[in-house]
């Protein structure tokens, strides 16, 4: 499970399923932790992440191609750029979003935007999830939000759209609308903390959110996963009605992370051979089996809003 996780809800049984599953994965975003009014370091940070025209999986790309590792893996590319119609669909790598599908992406990708608290010349003021993290991460003893939050926070409009794509084509009769909603990685922050603060430090920031009003709605542990080691939680930010991912990590498993999102893209990549797959399989398990496991980390348990402890 990486960037946009691997666990993203391929093999789910139903749409009302997609409520209840981790899909991808995520990442982060911040406003000034001394004034919270969008101000200072605010505004160098929204300075920033608007000179940032690669979303995170250019990036991590980019980072790795010194890696040895990744370059012994299958080479697959995919076409780079997106296209839109004459008629307003949107089409790339093999998939396609109709007009009104591509209109429903676009509203719902604005009220993302709104949400994440960005005006519109890129600076926060004290309203909206980013601000809310960034206080959250000022008031905590030992954890951080992950580098570069802000270039982060939102999913990139393509993504957003292979996403709703795949998505469509899982569930061909509901409305691209609703299904849309359900998208809860368009806004995505991590935590990092060192190992022997991680536990106690997830339980904190869980705590932190609800009392500040989100309302969560899954909490998935995977210290004991194979191909991914972390803890991915979703809310729900009540004012807007949008989603949003929390992901939780110890540097060494944040580290991984990026060292395998290549491998995860790969792997979701049907032309690869049955070869190739298994040689990316056991790069991914050497990779995420040496990550330590933070003490305590067993007690994190499985949240699902609605659910009661007998089907956790």
């Amino acid at each position: 499970m990486t960037v946009d996780d691997p666990g993203d809800g391929d093999n789910a049984g139903n749409f009302a399923a997609e409520r209840h599953r981790i899909h991808d994965t995520g990442t982060d975003t911040g406003t000034d932790n001394d004034t919270g009014t969008g101000t200072g370091t605010a505004k160098a940070r929204a300075a920033e992440a608007a000179a940032e025209d690669r979303d995170r999986e250019e990036c991590y790309h980019d980072l790795r191609t010194g890696d040895p590792a990744a370059r012994r893996t299958p080479d697959i590319k995919s076409p780079s750029e997106s296209r839109r119609t004459d008629d307003g669909q949107w089409q790339w790598k093999g998939l396609e979003l109709g007009r009104p599908a591509n209109r429903v992406a676009d509203e719902q990708l604005a009220a993302r935007r709104e949400a994440e608290g960005r005006d519109e010349e890129g600076a926060y003021g004290a309203r909206g999830i980013t601000p809310a993290m960034r206080r959250i991460e000022a008031e905590l003893e030992h954890g951080t939000l992950a580098p570069d939050t802000e270039k982060f926070a939102l999913k990139s409009p393509d993504r957003f759209k292979e996403k709703l794509a795949k998505m469509i084509k899982r569930y061909p009769d509901q409305a691209a609308s609703n299904i849309a909603s359900m998208i809860h990685d368009g806004i995505r922050y991590t935590f990092l903390f060192p190992s022997e603060n991680y536990t106690d430090g997830v339980g904190d920031v869980v705590k932190r959110l609800s009392d500040d009003g989100y309302d969560l709605r899954l909490r998935k542990p995977s210290w004991d996963a194979e191909d991914y080691r972390g803890v991915n939680s979703r809310w729900c930010d009540t004012e807007s009605g949008v989603l949003f991912e929390v992901q939780f990590h110890t540097p060494e498993s944040w580290e991984a992370k990026q060292r395998t999102h290549d491998i995860y893209e790969k792997l979701c990549d049907t032309r690869i051979t049955p070869a190739e797959r298994e040689q990316l399989d056991e790069q991914q398990r050497l990779i995420v089996a040496a990550i330590p496991v933070p003490p305590g980390a067993e007690s994190i348990d499985l949240y699902v809003k609605g659910q009661s402890s007998d089907h956790e």
